[in-house]
């Protein structure tokens, strides 16, 4: 029997109480830990919408706090997450709002076999997300956004060199009442993976890795489905540089169900929200096509400085209403100024191109950049400081949005409470 699509916040609570009750109590006594937090956040942002209009600077306060708990033994580990965030901003309505996030994660050893469970229900909008991801610059309305997400793996070592790793993730992703008014549409995706690797030298590690993965926008009447086949290698260059590198193809079959409403989406220059206009009715579609995906990523550690650089190219699920094939570069780069001093940078960048789906104008080149500064002034306060800047062109709009935020971060981190029984 087909599973409802909103049911992945009751497939999170199923699988983090099945698991709870079925992992078996072995492996001598457990430790039981509680590390809680809180975050308070004061930010400026002259246009925190990323909208190609004038908009009124805004000031934000955000507060965090936030539980983790943890139970295990060296066989099993069980571990549960919770974090409220509120946002009150000051300079514009309509950008308050309160975001949650819930995590479960578990894991069970054998000799030969590691059984691991992650699951995750988060609430936040697109606009004020902090992560980026598939849906960022897509528009600059808020829109409520549920992602549940739940993920199980099952890893097999062979022998000590040669293993095999079975994955399975499904994420539901949900927006608010009016979403599909500026071009967001409810989705599901549904992925399943093999990879199989050895260990041919102390320095080298080769894979190869085969995915299967089906994408659905209910209210479309949309459907995807992906095969992706890719080969790499993990090599460490030196004690402290460690690179990975793959490659490969994917072919997409999709079908859309024809009746459903086309849309083109236009920016409003009085209040500079983004809409979706219907402009027409879509006929029964089929596609295929296949394409390149790769990724690689490379690590290194200096004396007091590390830096981290990434590059890919995938097929990724989004919320306009069809897939984008996403081309992302990241790079992070940290150095300890001090015993308590850190500075950093981070970039990344992306360009989105629709490949597929109803909404064919939502292409766009994202990129950001900044700089800042943690101070760990004692083992439970830190304070941080830093700037962003922003900038996303997106194809139907004639100019690139652009904003700079400054934001100062007070950390309260108690040491972990710890106990065995």
């Amino acid at each position: 029997m087909p599973v409802p699509f909103d049911s992945g916040r009751y497939l999170f609570i199923v699988t983090s109480i099945f698991v709870s009750l079925t992992i078996p109590v072995t492996g001598g006594a457990a430790e039981w830990s509680a590390e809680p937090s809180v975050r308070l956040r004061r930010e400026y942002n002259d246009n925190l919408q990323l909208s190609i209009f004038p908009q009124e600077s805004v000031t934000g306060s955000i507060i965090t706090p936030a539980l983790d708990l943890g139970v295990g033994t060296p066989t099993w580990k069980l571990g549960f997450g919770a974090e409220a965030t509120q946002r009150r901003y000051s300079g514009q309505e309509g950008l308050d709002r309160d975001d949650s996030l819930l995590r479960f994660s578990s894991l069970y050893r054998t000799e030969r076999q590691t059984w691991q469970l992650s699951a995750s229900r988060r609430s936040d909008s697109v606009v004020t997300s902090e992560e980026v991801d598939s849906d960022t610059g897509t528009v600059s309305a808020v829109e409520d956004r549920d992602t549940d997400s739940v993920s199980p793996s099952w890893i097999w070592m062979f022998s000590q060199t040669t293993q095999l790793q079975l994955a399975y993730q499904q994420t539901d992703v949900t927006y608010g009442e009016n979403s599909q008014s500026v071009g967001l549409y409810d989705y599901r995706n549904q992925a399943t993976a093999a990879t199989l690797s050895k260990q041919i030298s102390e320095l080298s590690q080769i894979f190869i890795s085969g995915s299967y993965s089906e994408f659905h926008v209910p209210d479309t009447s949309f459907d995807s489905k992906t095969r992706n086949l890719q080969a790499g290698i993990t090599r460490s260059f030196s004690e402290s540089t460690r690179g990975t590198l793959q490659a490969g193809l994917r072919r997409t079959e999709s079908f859309t169900k024809g009746g459903t409403p086309t849309f083109t989406l236009f920016t409003d220059p009085n209040t500079g929200i983004t809409y979706a206009i219907q402009t027409g009715v879509s006929p029964d579609t089929r596609t295929r096509q296949t394409g390149s995906v790769f990724s690689g990523n490379l690590e290194t550690q200096f004396e007091s400085t590390r830096l981290n650089m990434a590059l890919s190219r995938s097929l990724n699920p989004s919320g306009s209403g069809g897939q984008s094939e996403l081309d992302t570069f990241k790079i992070d780069l940290n150095r300890q100024l001090a015993a308590r001093l850190r500075a950093y940078v981070t970039a990344n960048a992306f360009k989105a191109r629709t490949v597929e789906g109803n909404i064919s104008s939502n292409d766009r080149t994202y990129y950001g950049i900044g700089p800042g500064a943690d101070w760990q002034w004692s083992r439970e306060w830190s304070v941080g400081m830093n700037y962003r800047y922003a900038h996303a062109k997106r194809e139907f709009e004639s100019e690139a949005a652009e904003s700079h935020s400054v934001a100062l971060t007070l950390t309260y981190r108690p040491l972990k409470m710890a106990i065995s029984r």
